[in-house]
């Protein structure tokens, strides 16, 4: 006759107790970094084309709203001719905070964004501190244009710079005038960081110009975590240019529709290499406007033709 043997009861002793606990810190401190926290809007409105969700007041919340509506309506002439462009679909989600603590509390570990679109919504708060309190919200749902409407597929440099392109644009009787730059905007107010110098080679040396090449193949230039605002005015600065140039506004349309990596970009727009001056130029050009050497450019926004 065999017998079983009884084998003893486990316990926990108190060294897997404290690596227990040690991993519900550590996950604890994961959740409360990473994790949305819960957010419940105040008010929720209806326009023609946005579902806006917010904890602004409820002016703050309407005049989002308007801006928006003006946004729409000027991509929509801007770029409804583009054959993935949907003319019919579903409002847009917005969500609108209150002010920027509040938006960061509930989007912890966000780095340096002031707003975000991660479908289906995009989010960013109502800054009542600054001049234009709505250009990080028209960043953002420029980015759902892109994607939700237009459904286009865009080199980083293009989508950034487009989004760039209708955020920096004044409001204008009643319309957002495109390519009119607001000097109250991100990027703008950083120009000054940006082509220290009127020679390019220079530029390059002293690092206040990452090559275009590098741009637009988003490899070679500096960390983007550590000159991020630097990216942020090359992309507009390139997409104003192609934009508002009569010479390559038609090309920058066939440019969107291929997506804007480097073989499109010298298919359609030219050699980098050749294309690169002429940009410069363009920069400088606005940099005269910021520093008051362009007339009338505080008040209109409106630069002269390129030299």
């Amino acid at each position: 006759m065999t017998t079983e043997q009884t084998r003893p009861a486990r316990r926990f002793t108190w060294v897997k107790v404290r690596w227990l606990i040690y991993l519900a810190i550590v996950l604890g401190a994961v959740l409360w970094k990473y994790c949305p926290r819960p957010w419940h809007p105040a008010r929720t409105i209806e326009t023609p084309h946005y579902l806006i969700a917010s904890t602004a007041s409820q002016a703050q919340t309407q005049e989002v709203g308007r801006v928006v509506e003006l946004l729409y309506c000027a991509y929509s002439n801007r770029f409804g001719t583009l054959p993935t462009f949907r003319h019919e679909h579903a409002r847009l989600k917005l969500r609108l905070y209150k002010d920027r603590r509040e938006f960061r509390w509930v989007n912890p570990n966000l780095g340096w964004a002031e707003a975000f679109y991660r479908p289906p919504y995009c989010q960013a708060y109502y800054s009542a501190d600054e001049v234009n309190p709505y250009h990080w919200m028209l960043h953002e749902a420029t980015h759902q244009l892109n994607r939700e409407v237009a459904q286009l597929n865009l080199a980083k440099w293009l989508d950034e710079g487009i989004a760039e392109y209708f955020s920096t644009s004044r409001i204008q009787d009643g319309q957002l005038a495109l390519g009119r730059i607001d000097p109250n905007t991100y990027p703008v107010w950083w120009m000054d960081e940006f082509a220290t110098a009127t020679n390019l080679s220079v530029c390059f040396t002293n690092g206040s110009v990452i090559p275009l090449r590098a741009i637009i193949t988003h490899t070679g230039g500096p960390s983007l975590n550590q000159e991020f605002n630097l990216y942020y005015l090359h992309w507009w600065t390139l997409t104003h240019f192609l934009f508002e140039s009569p010479k390559y506004r038609g090309s920058a349309m066939k440019l969107m529709q291929r997506g804007g990596e480097l073989e499109a970009f010298e298919q359609t727009i030219g050699q980098v290499d050749t294309v690169e001056p002429e940009w410069f130029r363009h920069v400088q050009l606005i940099k005269a406007a910021l520093n008051g050497r362009v007339r009338n450019f505080y008040k209109t926004g409106q630069l002269p033709p390129d030299p």
